[in-house]
């Protein structure tokens, strides 16, 4: 099974080391408000736009996508996790 941690790692270092380069630039607090507020804004709308509403969606049906995605036949999945109500807004206005 293929996992992402790595590159999960390596974002996370990322971010860190582009916040850190960020902040020695920041001569004032107010610099630093600013910069902290952007980025968090600039993250909640990236994680509205590509993160799909699973809450209502048992577990067994993501785990079964899941697995026909990593066996290549994602396409011929046609249950519950398909249903647009619980697809991210890319997803859906892709899918149009």
């Amino acid at each position: 099974m293929r996992q992402c941690h790595g590159i999960s790692a390596s974002a996370g270092k990322l971010g860190a080391l582009i916040a850190s380069i960020l902040f020695t630039f920041a001569k004032t607090d107010n610099a630093l408000f600013l910069i902290s507020g952007s980025t968090s804004f600039a993250a909640a709308i990236f994680t509205f736009l590509t993160i799909p509403d699973l809450t209502t969606l048992d577990l067994y049906e993501i785990d079964k996508q899941w697995r026909m995605i990593l066996n290549g036949s994602e396409y011929e999945y046609d249950g519950a996790a398909v249903d647009p109500r619980h697809l991210s807004y890319l997803e859906r206005r892709k899918k149009r």
